[in-house]
C-alpha cells in the first residue's frame, strides 16, 4: 500500500496517457477560430509569484543563447505564410527553426531566439522558443508518445513540486493543422541564473506533438508564451511581470530577455521612443498603430486607414513584416525605384518578390532608409536598421524582408533587429530603444 501511495503520480500519468492515445483527435485547421486550450486548468495551482529577474541570452557561444538558422526558401515560404494566414484568422502559427550555439554562423540569417528555463527541484532545464504572439507555454513530457524528439531531456512531471493532480486535458492547435495534445502541468518555473521563480506555474505537458510541416517544432523543448490573457506567463507571474523586454541583435551578437525591474533598468540605458498599445481583434496579441511608412524620407502616398483599419500586430513569432496589399505594393515600388541601379531578380523567392543579386558588387548593397510611423497621436518615427530591412537569402542574394498580407499588418522579428523592445503592460505602451549600454 505504501508503494502505491508513493507512485500515485506515475500511475495517474500512465492512465491519462492511455486515454489520450486511444481518444480520437480531430484534424485541425480552418474549423477552429483560434489556437486554444480546450480545457483550462482548475484553480488548484495558484500563482504565488512574482517572478522577477532576467533571462540573459548573452552570447551565441553561451549555452543559453540559441538563434534560428536560415531556412530554405521553401521552409520560409511555408512556415511564414502559415503563420500569417493563421494570425489573420485569429490562430497562432510559429516559424520554427532554431539552432544551438554550436551551429552559430555569423553570416547566416535568423528569425527567433530561445530562452533557457528550468522546472522543479532538482531543476530540469529546457530551451523554449520565445513567443509574444501566444499565451500558451508547453514542454515535451515524459510518457510522450508522438513527436517526442527534443534537444533537451523530456520533462518528468512525477518530480513536480506542485501537489496538484495533473489530470486536465491540455490542447493547442495551430493554423497549419499542427497541434499539441497533453495534460496541464504545474511546477516551479525558474528563468534566469538568479533563479527567480513562479511557484505553481501552469503549463502544457505535451504528450502528443503533431507538426504538419514535418520539422517537429525544430526539436525545441517547447514554447514560452508571452502573449496576453489567462494562463500566460505574464498573467501568472504577478504585477512584477507586467514589464518585459528583449533586445534583437542586428548581426547575431548579444541578446537579452529581461523582466520587471531588470527590463526597466535596461530600457533606461537606451534612447527610447514609445507608442501606445491599442485594442485589436485578438486579445492574446499586442497591437500598435502603424500610421505610415517612409522610404528614403518620402512617405508613401497611401491612406493611413489602409493600415489602421485592420490593425498592426508586433510579434516575435513571425519572421518578416507583412503589410496590406495596397500598402505593400506602394512600398515595394518605392524601394525598387530607389534601387534601380541594382539587378532585380525575378521569381527568386515565392514569398519575397524584391530580391537583388550581389554578384560583381564591389561594395555592400545599399537598401534605402525605411521609417515606420507609429501612433495616431504623438506620432513617433522609428528608423529601421539595415539588418532590419534585408533578408540574406544566400551569399549572393539579398531580399527586401517584407511581403504582402490579405489581413492585418504584422511587425516581424527581422524588423525588430537592433532594437530593445519594451512591453509595458501597465502603461500599455511599446518602446523601441536604441544605443543601449
Amino acid at each position: 500500500m505504501a508503494w502505491m501511495y508513493k507512485h500515485i503520480p506515475t500511475i495517474c500519468f500512465f492512465l491519462v496517457m492511455c486515454y489520450l492515445t486511444i481518444k480520437t483527435v480531430p484534424i485541425l485547421g480552418e474549423k477552429t477560430p483560434h489556437s486554444q486550450s480546450q480545457v483550462e486548468p482548475k484553480p488548484i495551482c495558484q500563482s504565488s509569484g512574482p517572478i522577477i529577474g532576467s533571462r540573459r541570452v548573452s552570447n551565441p557561444c553561451s549555452p543559453n543563447a540559441n538563434w534560428t538558422k536560415t531556412p530554405s526558401s521553401g521552409e520560409l515560404v511555408n512556415e511564414n505564410e502559415a503563420r500569417v494566414r493563421s494570425i489573420n484568422k485569429k490562430q497562432n502559427r510559429h516559424d520554427r527553426y532554431t539552432r544551438s550555439d554550436t551551429e552559430y554562423d555569423p553570416d547566416a540569417d535568423f528569425g527567433l531566439f530561445t530562452v533557457k528555463i528550468s522546472l522543479g527541484l532538482p531543476q530540469q532545464y529546457f530551451s523554449l522558443i520565445v513567443d509574444t504572439g501566444s499565451r500558451w507555454t508547453w514542454v515535451r513530457c515524459r510518457f510522450c508518445r508522438v513527436g517526442c524528439d527534443s534537444d533537451d531531456p523530456l520533462y518528468d512531471p512525477t518530480k513536480s513540486l506542485c501537489k496538484a493532480r495533473l489530470l486536465n486535458h491540455f490542447y493547442v492547435n495551430y493554423g497549419d493543422k499542427s497541434y499539441i495534445n497533453g495534460i496541464w502541468g504545474c511546477d516551479t518555473l525558474n528563468i534566469g541564473d538568479d533563479l527567480s521563480s513562479i511557484m505553481n506555474f501552469q503549463f502544457g505537458c505535451a504528450l502528443n506533438i503533431f507538426d504538419d510541416s514535418g520539422d517537429n517544432f525544430a526539436n525545441a523543448s517547447g514554447y514560452l508564451g508571452l502573449g496576453k490573457g489567462h494562463s500566460s506567463l505574464v498573467s501568472q507571474g504577478g504585477a512584477s511581470m507586467q514589464v518585459f523586454s528583449y533586445f534583437v541583435p542586428g548581426n547575431g551578437g548579444g541578446a537579452d530577455l529581461q523582466f520587471g525591474d531588470k527590463a526597466r533598468e535596461k530600457s533606461n540605458t537606451c534612447t527610447n521612443q514609445f507608442t501606445p498599445m491599442v485594442r485589436g481583434s485578438d486579445p492574446e496579441k499586442y497591437y500598435i498603430d502603424l500610421v505610415g511608412i517612409s522610404v528614403d524620407g518620402n512617405e508613401l502616398n497611401v491612406p493611413s486607414t489602409e493600415l489602421m483599419s485592420r490593425g498592426t500586430i508586433i510579434d516575435s513569432g513571425t519572421t518578416i513584416t507583412r503589410l496590406p496589399e495596397v500598402v505593400y505594393s506602394a512600398f515595394r515600388d518605392a524601394v525598387r525605384e530607389s534601387m534601380s541601379s541594382y539587378t532585380l531578380l525575378d521569381g527568386i523567392d515565392e514569398l519575397m518578390d524584391t530580391c537583388y543579386s550581389l554578384e560583381g558588387l564591389m561594395e555592400p548593397i545599399a537598401f534605402p532608409e525605411i521609417k515606420f510611423h507609429f501612433g495616431e497621436v504623438d506620432t513617433i518615427d522609428v528608423i529601421l536598421t539595415k539588418e532590419g530591412t534585408i533578408w540574406r537569402k544566400t551569399d549572393t542574394v539579398n531580399c527586401l524582408a517584407f511581403a504582402a498580407a490579405e489581413g492585418c499588418s504584422i511587425i516581424g522579428m527581422v524588423q525588430q533587429r537592433g532594437f530593445n523592445v519594451l512591453y509595458d503592460l501597465e502603461g500599455e505602451t511599446i518602446g523601441f530603444g536604441t544605443n543601449c549600454t
